[in-house]
């Protein structure tokens, strides 16, 4: 058959793969493969006098930044039985240990700096990161070096049913056998292993992912399409190779242990997948056995919140979004919290997690709060003056005098909700910071019904001419920009 006229053939070439000399062992393929992800994780890496090393490998890490840092006393915790000289001199102490079956407290000592060299190879993850916290010093920092197995690569691979990591599985090198076995996380999955371990984690940096073919990047889109998310999103967080996540403790405060949640949580759904892999997974709901309540194509929050009252059994609703994820901990700290606040007080009292509040010294608005938003760290103080909190997540009472304004559609009706309370109640919404994951699929670009909100709320409190949101400033000069701009 005749090839089209367009086609151009690449001209012929010959490359001998394998025989002759023996290739490389798999733990230098894997180094070299990993070269420029251990350079941004070095390049992000603060001072530190001791440093623990989990997946030390050879000591390539601890030979570039002790020549940065020579003084530091660096300790390599390595899976796999080392031999004496196998590791360089870089390497103070060399432990060998099976985390499988033992616990890295065993190491009894305690650091400035600790670092998991590829979170995906690191045995009992959840135990182990946990047991980290208890081996860092006061102001001291955990950084992860982790692979994006939702990379664009990798959906290559899924769709040609070939999820190989590229690392031979030799029976006798157990380090490849080991790398060699295929593991799938994301930033989701990364994000909320290290929440709930009781880290506070950041995207300090990352490695994009190598040139992928247009069309290929074009049929991720089209599927994120049909799953409802959005081109941003998509295009940001498969565009990640591996992730560098700085990481500090922030919730370790000691918080009264309780065993029935005060609080019912109601969700207004329309996926029931992030409904399921988000709420409903969510270990600091499950920790005080909190009720669910999920009611499905809701046409108003007001709707959603109207209608769900009827099966609140609690005193308090925790009001959130599908694609929230409460770490362990939440739960305890939101009990905690309900639980100091008079019956006097609780009809009036309106709770947000993220927004803007009035600073006092100043009195000029400033964001307030915390939540880890996909891959990007909110990280504020708490405000008792607040004029906009965002939709994600709230606390009301059941017998709230809070009323959401069913007129206003899906956006900012948590912000007319404060400004309501100001204005016609004198009574000032507040801003707490919890541990708190918001695994949104928005792309972080503002849709069209937004604006309607805006203009929507701008008549309402016309008292204000302008209203300070996490989106902007929103005043008629917002509104008519983004007019102006529409095709």
């Amino acid at each position: 058959m005749n090839a089209p006229a367009t086609f151009n053939a690449p001209p012929p070439a010959l490359i001998v793969i394998s025989g002759g000399a023996p290739a490389s062992n798999s733990h230098e393929r894997a180094a070299r493969a990993a070269a420029p992800a251990l350079q941004k994780l070095l390049a992000a890496l603060p001072p530190a006098a001791r440093v623990l090393e989990l997946g030390c490998g050879l000591g390539e890490l601890a030979q570039a930044y002790k020549a940065r840092h020579g003084e530091c006393h660096w300790v390599g915790v390595s899976s796999h039985p080392v031999q004496p000289g196998q590791v360089h001199a870089a390497v103070n102490q060399t432990l060998s240990v099976d985390l499988h079956a033992n616990s890295i407290l065993h190491i009894g000592a305690s650091f400035d700096l600790i670092i998991v060299n590829r979170l995906e190879h690191l045995p009992n993850a959840a135990r182990t990161l946990a047991e980290l916290g208890e081996l860092l010093t006061p102001g001291g920092k955990l950084f992860v070096l982790a692979e994006n197995h939702a990379c664009l690569s990798a959906m290559a691979h899924l769709v040609e049913a070939d999820p190989s990591t590229g690392i031979a599985a030799l029976p006798d090198d157990p380090l490849g056998m080991d790398k060699a076995h295929p593991r799938f996380q994301s930033h989701s999955t990364i994000f909320k292993l290290l929440l709930d371990a009781g880290w506070t984690p950041s995207l300090a940096d990352h490695v994009p992912e190598q040139a992928v073919d247009d069309k290929l990047a074009a049929a991720v889109r089209y599927m994120g399409d049909a799953l409802g998310v959005p081109p941003g999103c998509a295009d940001r967080v498969h565009r990640m190779k591996h992730f560098i996540i700085g990481c500090q403790r922030q919730f370790d405060d000691a918080v009264a242990p309780s065993s029935r949640a005060l609080f019912d949580v109601v969700v207004p759904t329309t996926k029931e997948q992030q409904l399921r892999v988000n709420v409903e997974q969510s270990p600091g709901l499950q920790e005080v056995q909190a009720r669910i309540i999920s009611y499905r194509h809701a046409a108003t929050p007001a709707e959603a919140l109207t209608q769900s009252l009827q099966h609140v059994g609690s005193d308090w609703v925790l009001l959130c979004h599908q694609d929230v994820y409460f770490p362990k901990g939440f739960g305890q700290r939101l009990n905690a919290l309900l639980s100091a606040i008079s019956a006097e007080d609780r009809p009036k009292t309106l709770l947000g997690f993220i927004g803007m509040g009035i600073n006092r010294q100043t009195e000029q608005p400033e964001a307030a709060g915390f939540v880890i938003d996909r891959v990007n760290c909110a990280d504020h103080a708490e405000s008792d003056a607040v004029v906009s909190i965002d939709e994600l997540a709230l606390v009301i009472a059941k017998d709230s005098l809070h009323q959401i304004d069913p007129h206003i559609g899906w956006h900012l009706w948590a912000t007319d909700l404060c400004l309501t309370s100001i204005c016609t109640h004198r009574v000032f919404p507040r801003i707490v910071r919890m541990p708190l994951f918001h695994n949104t699929h928005s792309g972080w670009q503002l849709p069209e019904s937004f604006y309607d909100s805006a203009e929507y709320i701008l008549q309402k409190h016309s008292s204000f001419s302008t209203i300070h949101s996490l989106c902007g400033v929103i005043d008629q000069g917002f509104v008519a920009r983004h007019r102006s701009t529409k095709p």
